[in-house]
Formats: structure tokens, sequence, C-alpha cells
């Protein structure tokens, strides 16, 4: 009974999306990282061990939250995916919740002791992931809140890593490049699941207007983020990449041939295709903007993409 609890509760885990926490919460670690070493040239065994924890509860984190999203939306799975465990039953909710509720303790505990601060971050995150459950009937608002609760593992990380609040201009890119690729996952995310939200109540862009509408807004809302690290990156504040046109243009051109690949998977109706597609994506754009001040990231990228398709493989029920 105990391997079939675990292994329905890694499954509902949908681990291929713990690399869109992940590869945030590296965000706000490379970031630390790279102002670090700027400073003082090395970075302490103790550090290295914080950065270790940080990444793998940020990891996780989708995760063991992932069960309780589950829980909560019960009624639309039950049209859009019954074949999940929680809806099928062969996850019991009740112990699921709470093995997540301890877990998240775990984390809670030790973030308290990296940085106090963290909770406070921990607390935001979690505060508008309830948020996006109560919002998320509203169209375009729903998709900023869920943003904006995942965008809190790069500030999160930062905060852990180095022992106090985040700085504005870290913020402020996490506003100006993280946020736009979380955003736009959420959007891209709802195409599968037009009839069930349908039958919720639930209001998407999706479910209220025509296809092609959607489409346009997933078109120029990356054309829009790719157009804000084009000129970061034009005006040399970019650096190593900046100087680096071969690493851009590999970047540029993986970025583009995934937006291909996930536009014509949404206008084909190949909605299986698009959930990994879409988290490629995501996770690619993140890297985009990392690479600011992370230019190898591009090897972890390629490594980090290659993994979601493997562990997607696991899941090859649509309705699931």
């Amino acid at each position: 009974m105990m391997k079939r609890f675990l292994y329905y509760y890694l499954r509902s885990m949908r681990l291929y999306y713990c690399f869109v926490t992940g590869t945030t919460t590296l965000y706000g670690v490379s970031w630390w990282g790279f102002q670090k070493l700027s400073s003082s040239g090395t970075i302490r065994r103790s550090e290295w061990i914080s950065v270790a924890l940080v990444l793998c509860i940020g990891f996780l984190s989708w995760g063991v939250n992932q069960i309780f999203s589950d829980y909560c939306d019960r009624r639309e799975d039950a049209v859009n995916a019954p074949h999940r465990p929680m809806v099928t039953g062969a996850l019991p909710a009740r112990p699921a919740m709470m093995l997540s509720g301890v877990i998240m303790l775990a984390f809670g505990v030790v973030a308290y002791c990296l940085n106090p601060w963290c909770l406070a971050i921990l607390a935001v995150g979690g505060l508008l992931n309830i948020a996006y459950s109560i919002c998320k009937k509203i169209p375009v608002l729903n998709c900023l809140i869920y943003a904006c609760a995942i965008s809190c593992c790069a500030l999160f990380s930062y905060s852990a890593v180095e022992g106090g609040l985040p700085p504005w201009n870290l913020i402020q890119n996490v506003l100006l490049y993280v946020l736009p690729a979380h955003f736009l996952m959420c959007h891209n995310s709802y195409y599968k699941d037009v009839e069930g939200d349908r039958l919720a109540g639930i209001r998407t862009l999706q479910v209220i207007f025509p296809k092609r509408l959607s489409v346009v807004v997933s078109l120029t809302g990356t054309l829009i983020t790719y157009g804000y690290l084009f000129m970061f990156f034009s005006a040399g504040a970019a650096r190593p990449l900046g100087n680096n046109l071969l690493l851009g243009t590999l970047q540029t051109a993986l970025v583009t041939v995934l937006l291909i690949q996930l536009l014509r998977s949404i206008v084909r109706n190949t909605y299986h295709r698009t959930t990994c597609l879409n988290c490629q994506f995501c996770v690619a754009m993140i890297f985009s903007s990392m690479m600011i001040f992370f230019p190898f990231g591009l090897y972890l990228e390629v490594m980090s993409l290659v993994e979601i398709g493997i562990l997607f493989n696991w899941y090859r029920d649509e309705k699931e």
C-alpha cells in the first residue's frame, strides 16, 4: 500500500513541471552568485550548502504544491483530466494533503534557518497561490496572480542565500523578464481545459473569445518579452552575453523553434504535446533572461529541456 501511495503521489507531482520552479529558483541563486563573485571572487563552502538546499526546495515545491492544486481543482479535473490519481481515487486525498503539509513545513523550517525573511516571501507566495484559486474565474488577472506567485521563487532563493531582502534591481528584472514567462505559461495551459473550465464557470480568454485571439496573445507576449531582452543586450548592459554573438544567436534560435512548435501544436489542437512544449518554452524563456549574468546556462538549459521531455513520457494519457 505504501509503495502504491508513493507511486501515485510522485505521479501527481508531475515532475516535469518542477523545472519551472527549479529554474526560477536558479534565477535568484545565479543573480546572487554573479554579485558575490564580482565583489569577493569566491563562494564559501557553507554558502554552497545553502545553495543546494534552496535549489532542492525550489525544484520540489511545484510538485508538493500540486497535490493541493489537484484537490482544489477536482471539479474541473473530472472533465479535463478524469484519469488523474486524485480524481480516480488512486491517490487518497487526506494522506496526500497531510504529506504535502509536512514537507511544506520542513521547507519552512529550513528556510527560516537560512534567513527568517524567507518566510515572509514564502507567505506572500502562498497567499498569491490562494488568491489564484479564488480569482481563477477572472480572465487575465488569473494568469497575472499565478505568474506573481511562481516568480516569488527567484526572490526567495536570493534572500535565502544572501541572508537579507532581495534588492530592487533583482525585483525589477524578475518583473520584466521572469514574470512574463510564467504569465504566458499559465495562459498557454488553458487551451486544453476549455471544456472543463466552461462547465466550472472559470472565465479564461480561451473560454470567452475565439482561439485565434488567445494565440495572438501568446505570440505578442513572447515578442514583447524578447524585445525587452534584445534592447537590454543591445545597450551593452548584458555581460558577458552582450559580447557573445554566438551564444545569443543559439539561444534565440532555440526559443524561436520552441515557440513555433508550441503555437503549431495549439493551432492543431494537439494539447497533450502542448503541455510539454509549454513547460519547455517557459524554462527556455527564463534561461534567456538568466544568461544576462549566467552565460553558461545554455548547457544547463539544454539538459533541462531534454529531461522535461523524458519525464513527460511518463504521462502518455492525455486525460491525466
